[in-house]
């Protein structure tokens, strides 16, 4: 049911990162607890630890100390650098082949490597931060890793602040990953995902409402949280979560993250360290006492990963010589297979070059030397006299007044930018509203919108010195967030000759002049299935070896693997051999 994170991620060694152990006896406090005195023993153990800032990476160090009010703890100290959100991506969310790992849509994108944002990417809180006041409310729980998710840009616009739910359709968004549309409990808007990522979701809910379980949320979400239990969310809330945290079993994916972002914060998700401990604070173990021995431990390396026809798995590969290597995968019970071997080339750039997340009268005074708010007749607006939708916009125009922004001081003199635009129809206006974009005011593009959270976007020419972003006369309209992204980086794969092959079998001797040093990529579908994770191959120069089988396809026997900290490194052991996190054997 969930994709499988590569246990040789080599971006983990990138930032000379080792992976966490949990520590010996980290929840001995538990045994014995039940219902809301386990809940608190388990706030006690996880809600403490070091943050990351959000955002990006500065340059120098933090000036002092910073100590949380909400948790008591010194999140970060003098002289730490100064690492942000973006940062930490580079470790806890990139998949196999290098890509983001994104929980809201299949867009393959790549981070930049220097802790800055991705293009069309956001940092999105998967428990939205309003239903507890964001940074003014806790800045451990703004900053934490175990909430924070990379997310595709326009997918997490729709998902706002809506819950999680069961939907009577997907109306509003349908991208194949992430789903949007009307609670059949509710009857308002909330959101799903497929069965592979529900119970991340689900488990970070859990770890918010325990490790910040002294926060008050707030009273306006009372249709999802509840200050007045030790539960935490409402009846159909916890029944909505217990059933993504049951249906998606703890990856070797979620595992992994869980150790990167503890070695990180130095705090861990009880629940996924111990999946079971959720039965016996919301489910069907309420008011049984814990006897820590006796819970399935997923960290511990004994645990069995799931493996299903809904999630395919390829294993990294064996036998590597200097014409060959051994491709495996896992058995989905496909009748057959389709390999894929690729070489992969990189290109362009990806880089954000404005972001302003919400718009609003405090944004365009902070930020003049780049975007200005005008009149028709080029005044500047620095009043917030404009401002609607509860300070997250700004009005675009009059019945009777052009209003426009106006950004300058970004270089297009070598390549161009897209433009993208969050903007609806004024809440006064239900009839379709237009919107121009000029350069150096040459009219780009004029367009017509005629529903709420529409997201236009605008190609930017080489050279252009000044945008204009103007309502038409007559029309009025809500700007949320404006975005300059350019964003061409590129991953091309070409397949080497004679593949995609088909496979009736579970591995392949893929046979290729494969020199020291030289890279290939294999991926697998399963026939009628989704496409398993990729898996990259480094060649070793070894020289080859007589196949006494003399066929290509051979069955391999069910591997073993276990994780194991050796003077806190990560060691992974595979049918007996150790290899490091960078797939070398030891």
């Amino acid at each position: 049911m969930k994709k499988q994170f590569s246990l040789f991620l080599g971006i983990i060694a990138a930032l000379s990162l080792s992976a966490e152990q949990m520590p010996e006896g980290y929840y001995n406090a538990i045994n014995g607890k039940k219902d809301a005195e386990l809940k608190t023993a388990i706030h006690s153990i996880i809600g403490g630890g070091q943050r990351y800032q959000y955002g990006s990476q500065d340059a120098g160090n933090h000036t002092s100390d910073k100590v949380d009010d909400c948790t008591g703890e010194t999140i970060w100290s003098e002289g730490d650098p100064r690492y942000g959100t973006w940062t930490a991506y580079q470790t806890t969310d990139l998949e196999s082949d290098g890509t983001i790992w994104d929980m809201y849509s299949n867009i393959k994108r790549y981070l930049p490597v220097d802790g800055q944002s991705a293009a069309s990417v956001d940092i999105e809180h998967s428990l939205p931060k309003s239903w507890w006041g964001g940074d003014k409310g806790c800045l451990s729980a703004y900053t934490d890793l175990y909430l924070l998710n990379p997310a595709d840009h326009m997918t997490n616009a729709n998902k706002s602040n809506y819950p999680p739910g069961f939907l009577a359709d997907s109306s509003k968004v349908n991208n194949g990953v992430f789903f949007m549309g009307q609670d059949k409990t509710w009857g308002g808007l909330a959101f799903d995902v497929i069965d592979e990522y529900k119970g991340d979701f689900a488990r970070a809910y859990f770890y918010t409402a325990t490790a910040y379980e002294n926060v008050t949320w707030i009273a306006d979400y009372k249709k999802y949280i509840n200050n007045d239990s030790y539960l935490g969310f409402t009846d159909h809330l916890i029944e909505v979560l217990l059933a993504w945290h049951r249906v998606d079993p703890v990856s070797e994916k979620e595992v992994n993250r869980l150790d990167a972002v503890s070695n990180i914060q130095h705090n861990r998700n009880a629940f996924i360290d111990y999946p079971e401990l959720v039965e016996y604070i919301w489910g069907n173990k309420k008011g049984e006492e814990v006897d820590l021995s006796k819970l399935v431990c997923t960290t511990n390396g004994e645990y069995e990963f799931p493996v299903s026809a809904t999630n395919p798995l390829a294993h990294e590969a064996t036998q590597i010589m200097k014409d060959s290597f051994m491709a495996s995968w896992s058995n989905t019970g496909a009748k057959e297979y389709e390999l894929n071997v690729f070489t992969r080339t990189e290109s362009g750039k990806n880089d954000t070059l404005m972001a302003f997340w919400a718009l609003n009268g405090a944004a365009i005074k902070n930020h003049t030397d780049t975007l200005t708010y005008h009149k028709a007749d080029g005044s500047q607006i620095t009043s917030t006299s404009g401002i609607t939708d509860g300070g997250a916009a700004i009005t675009m125009g009059t019945k009777t007044e052009v209003r426009y922004f106006q950004i300058k001081n970004i270089d297009f003199s070598k390549e161009g930018a897209e433009l993208v635009v969050k903007c609806a129809i004024s809440r006064n206006d239900q009839t379709p509203q237009q919107m121009q974009v000029f350069a150096d005011d040459k009219e780009i593009k004029t367009v017509t919108l005629t529903s709420n959270d529409s997201f236009p976007r605008f190609d930017i020419p080489k050279g252009t010195q000044k945008i204009k972003v103007a309502s038409v006369k007559g029309n009025r309209l809500s700007m949320h967030q404006m975005f300059i992204v350019r964003g061409d980086y590129k991953v091309t794969e070409t397949s080497l000759q004679g593949f995609p092959v088909k496979v009736d079998g579970l591995s392949y001797l893929v046979k290729t002049p494969f020199a020291k040093d030289d890279v290939l990529y294999y991926r697998v579908t399963p026939k009628g299935l989704r496409s398993t994770n990729t898996i990259k191959v480094v060649g070793n120069g070894k020289e080859p070896e007589p196949d006494p089988q003399g066929v290509e396809t051979l069955e391999q026997p069910a591997e073993r693997v276990q994780k194991v900290f050796e003077n806190g490194v990560l060691i992974i052991i595979r049918n007996g051999v150790k290899y490091t996190v960078m797939g070398q054997r030891l």
